[in-house]
């Protein structure tokens, strides 16, 4: 019996050597800060689409003297399509040092940051700001920009909470919601373009676009003498009052 005792202890003691050798801590540390950290709902900081319309531009009017260079435009009618793009930051008002027992945190006045994401504490929602120091973060009030008074660490995607309570040097100092704005504009999608192509050979030549609804869209050219006159490009009238090699001044007759 003495024997079988011996030999499970050794084997217990074996067991304990090996271990010793594998670390648990790490597991160990999350389970417990589990309970004294907050789940943190993570923000999408990427540009949302928050609006599309079709913008009409039409640059000319009838009986109205215009003129024209080689390459440009004598009249377009031209149909985009318009995306507005909007992300929500925070923008710091005013200037603040943030000191507690380790590293201060400085901020400066229209500093702008991406929010990393929000929190719940007692009730109240917080936003999670970055700071100079990896994982580690600043809380604020979303709804009145104010700071809370403790720092906070990302660990293991939780907010933990440190007891290094801030002392600002600016009492009025909060961060407010700011919102930064992208258009993006498509080509043509519908409508056309006429352009003076110049004079060659005593005829003055003209190339009309065509912008097919969500296509590459045609072009054809028109040419006639190159003398005052009225000539019809498409449909369009034009009354031609001079022209030369550079430049053609006219009227449109309808529009």
């Amino acid at each position: 019996m003495k024997k079988v005792f011996t030999l499970g202890a050794f084997l217990l003691l074996s067991a304990c050597s090996f271990a010793g050798k594998i670390d648990f801590m790490p597991n160990r540390n999350a389970w417990i800060e589990s309970f004294n950290s907050y789940p943190i709902d993570y923000s999408n900081a990427q540009m949302k689409l928050v609006k599309t319309e079709r913008i009409n531009e039409k640059s000319f009017k009838s009986n109205e003297l215009r003129t024209a260079l080689i390459g440009y435009s004598l009249l377009s009618d031209k149909t985009f399509v318009r995306h507005y793009y909007a992300a929500e930051k925070f923008r710091a008002v005013g200037n603040v040092i943030l000191s507690n027992s380790s590293t201060p945190y400085v901020y400066h006045d229209n500093d702008t940051f991406e929010l990393i994401g929000t929190v719940d504490i007692d009730d109240v929602q917080y936003g999670l700001l970055p700071t100079d120091l990896k994982d580690f973060v600043v809380l604020f009030n979303l709804k009145n920009g104010k700071i809370y008074p403790y720092t906070g660490m990302i660990k293991n995607e939780r907010l933990v909470l440190l007891r290094q309570e801030f002392v600002p040097d600016n009492e009025k100092f909060y961060f407010e919601p700011v919102y930064i704005t992208k258009i993006d504009q498509s080509k043509p999608v519908k409508g056309f373009d006429i352009k003076f192509d110049g004079v060659r050979q005593e005829r003055m030549y003209f190339v009309y676009y065509n912008y097919a609804n969500n296509q590459t869209g045609s072009f054809h050219e028109y040419s006639f003498l190159a003398q005052p006159g009225l000539i019809d490009v498409q449909g369009i009238k034009l009354k031609i009052l001079s022209v030369d090699a550079q430049r053609v001044d006219y009227m449109v007759i309808n529009d």
